[in-house]
């Protein structure tokens, strides 16, 4: 089996006080079936000293960071790569983001003789690399990368357009998909519904519904006050509110913007139209997405979009801002696309929802994110780029 080092940009803490980097571990994960894969994280702002064990079923390395000390840092990564190398042979550096610790992996790979590919998850607009000194440090990346992969087709043919040299692929994210069918689940909530009770958790999935009315979702971490477009989606939640619909508004995240949001809902007199579901471990945000009617995503820009491909693979419908990822893969079958910062645009595509989403095909919707996105696809798709770059096949340039 091939020996994979996956090198992440961000990952989960040790005290898992956050979910940041969940993704990664996740793909790890799916891939160890295939494959030996580690993580090395080397921006671990925790960490005192070079550390290496089992979290969750993963091995994983981490290395002490500080911005201030650069020249410790990178002694850090070289005497951490070192390790790795004698303990693990990596075959191949999978480094996740071109401009973080892309760079870093390219130099490490050279120096220890390990082919480096890249997967692209920064948006344009976040990575930077339009400007200096990022263009320079991507252009660097992209040149010696032997496979460089975007998590969108938009992304793709961003990056193709920027850096014409090189070549640029699509492959998506993998999604889990659920365990529990959502039928289920929504089986369950449209009883309490009827009934105007909620489950107790001990008996299984909690009902998030509110009876009555219309209930659609936002997923987010509430990092940024602008980005995912939340102040845009509660000014439109109070014009549907004085228009006479009755709806509710889950938003699921948490973050520093939090408090400043559900402030911003009470002054525009939704605030009772809007639940501030917090921080949600995966299994709660499915049991949330699955029991609303549908997704809202309002961000000025996402390299792919997993909430919306989350919901999708539970068979809901979805209104996303034409973002980047989205108009990858959001289709007239699963969705409406409608123009970003645009509030009157958001406004119109979330009315159009809330009068036509029992009209969608949930089974249809299901069966196309599987087919796009399950975690296992997308696995067996990275395992076969490992063979390529790693020299086993032609090598992909």
């Amino acid at each position: 089996m091939l020996n994979v080092l996956m090198m992440v940009s961000w990952y989960l803490p040790k005290d898992g006080a956050d979910h940041a980097g969940n993704f990664h571990y996740e793909q790890a994960m799916s891939l160890s079936k295939y494959c030996n894969i580690m993580i090395y994280y080397p921006y671990d702002r925790q960490v005192k000293q070079i550390e290496e064990g089992m979290e969750q079923g993963m091995r994983v390395w981490r290395s002490p960071y500080k911005l201030q000390n650069k020249i410790r840092n990178r002694m850090y990564m070289f005497r951490t790569m070192r390790r790795i190398v004698k303990s693990f042979h990596p075959d191949i550096i999978h480094a996740q983001v071109a401009t973080e610790v892309g760079r870093f992996a390219i130099i490490l790979g050279k120096i220890f003789h390990i082919p480096v590919m890249v997967t692209e998850h920064s948006t344009i607009e976040a990575s930077g690399v339009l400007h200096f000194p990022l263009h320079q440090y991507a252009d660097f990346v992209y040149r010696n990368s032997r496979y460089n992969a975007c998590v969108s087709e938009d992304l793709t043919k961003k990056l193709s357009a920027i850096f014409p040299k090189y070549r640029f692929h699509t492959v998506y994210n993998g999604i889990i998909v659920p365990k529990e069918p959502a039928v289920l689940i929504e089986q369950r909530s449209s009883e309490a519904e009827k009934n105007e009770v909620y489950q107790d958790e001990a008996a299984g999935p909690v009902s998030y519904r509110m009876a009555g009315c219309v209930n659609f979702a936002l997923a987010a971490s509430l990092y940024d006050r602008e980005i995912k477009g939340i102040p845009m989606l509660l000014s439109v939640a109070s014009r549907i509110k004085r228009e006479g619909m009755r709806f509710t508004l889950h938003i699921v995240g948490d973050g520093a913007f939090r408090q400043e949001f559900e402030q911003t809902a009470a002054r525009l007199g939704v605030g009772e139209n809007c639940i501030f579901h917090g921080k949600a471990d995966k299994k709660k945000l499915y049991e949330i997405l699955s029991q609303m009617d549908f997704l809202v995503s309002a961000s000025k820009f996402e390299s792919f979009g997993c909430t919306i491909a989350e919901a999708m693979m539970l068979g809901k419908p979805v209104v996303s801002t034409k973002s980047g990822g989205p108009e990858s893969f959001v289709t007239k079958e699963t969705g409406v696309l409608v123009e970003r910062e645009d509030e009157e645009a958001l406004y119109r595509g979330i009315r159009e929802m809330m009068t036509h989403f029992r009209e969608y095909q949930s089974d249809a919707i299901r069966a196309y994110a599987v087919e796009k996105f399950d975690m296992e696809k997308i696995s067996r798709k990275y395992l076969d780029i490992y063979r390529s770059v790693s020299g086993k096949n032609d090598v992909l340039q």
